[in-house]
């Protein structure tokens, strides 16, 4: 365990095992309100929270096999796209298969262009994490294995590996005058994630565990369930975690605020 955890210091004191049924009907989570309607309804929720790895070290996180990643944002260096609610995202999977996303986050906040709805090929989701819920969209490709490092060993761009679909959209929903060619790097953090199943709830969670530059290291848990079924899932989730000592970190930052942070100097804490 790093000793200079991102959260360590400002985490809760572990939750007693009595906890989560003064929480409220979602526990850790606060429930969306109503369902989006963009490309459809949203069909599942992703449940997350940040904690620490001292809090979460019941859950025997260790034992599950680990994959390995490396992580990148792109945006402009005064941060435009994210302000404007877009995240662009390029993963270094090993021995796996790359991606890159475009994420429109929140996604009621931008007008989807018609040729994306037509062709249903964004990815609506919630977003929920204590305190907080969005829903985003998410237009992923994939990449072959190892071409997010052949193309930082040769110099080239990481933008050149967005897909024609994802520059479109873009330039639809980025602020005038987006250069692609400008974009600045962020990261890479180095991504172990593990999948296991804690006892005595039904189904799998995921456990990121993100390596910062400066030493730092914060840990997320998370789990996808139908729109319907989130209010229970939460609940019980809840109860787990709380009965293991696991409560959310605060602040409550998503992954991606989280790499800014530690890579840009206006975001300094």
């Amino acid at each position: 365990m790093q000793g200079n955890e991102l959260t360590a210091s400002r985490a809760r004191r572990p939750a007693s095992r009595h906890h989560a049924k003064n929480l409220g009907k979602w526990g850790y989570w606060v429930p969306p309100a109503g369902r989006p309607k963009l490309t459809g309804q949203a069909e599942r929720v992703e449940l997350k929270v940040v904690s620490s790895e001292r809090q979460c070290r019941s859950l025997k996180i260790e034992r599950a096999a680990a994959q390995t990643r490396r992580v990148f944002f792109l945006d402009t260096p005064d941060l435009a796209l994210y302000r404007h609610g877009l995240v662009v995202r390029i993963r270094d999977l090993g021995d796996r298969p790359d991606d890159a996303v475009v994420k429109l986050r929140p996604i009621d906040s931008h007008t989807v262009p018609k040729w994306l709805r037509r062709q249903n090929t964004l990815e609506v989701e919630i977003d929920a994490m204590p305190g907080q819920r969005v829903c985003s969209g998410s237009l992923k490709v994939r990449l072959g294995r190892g071409v997010v490092a052949r193309t930082r060993a040769a110099g080239r761009p990481l933008a050149k590996l967005l897909a024609q679909p994802q520059r479109r959209l873009l330039a639809a929903c980025a602020p005038g005058g987006l250069d692609l060619g400008e974009l600045a790097v962020f990261g890479p953090v180095e991504v172990h994630k593990h999948k296991f199943q804690p006892a005595g709830f039904d189904r799998q969670l995921a456990a990121e565990k993100w390596a910062f530059p400066d030493g730092s290291t914060v840990l997320e848990l998370s789990t996808r369930c139908p729109v319907g079924q989130a209010p229970e899932v939460a609940t019980r989730l809840t109860a787990i975690l709380s009965a293991h000592g696991v409560s959310p970190s605060e602040p409550q930052l998503t992954k991606t605020e989280m790499t800014l942070r530690y890579s840009t100097a206006d975001w300094a804490a």
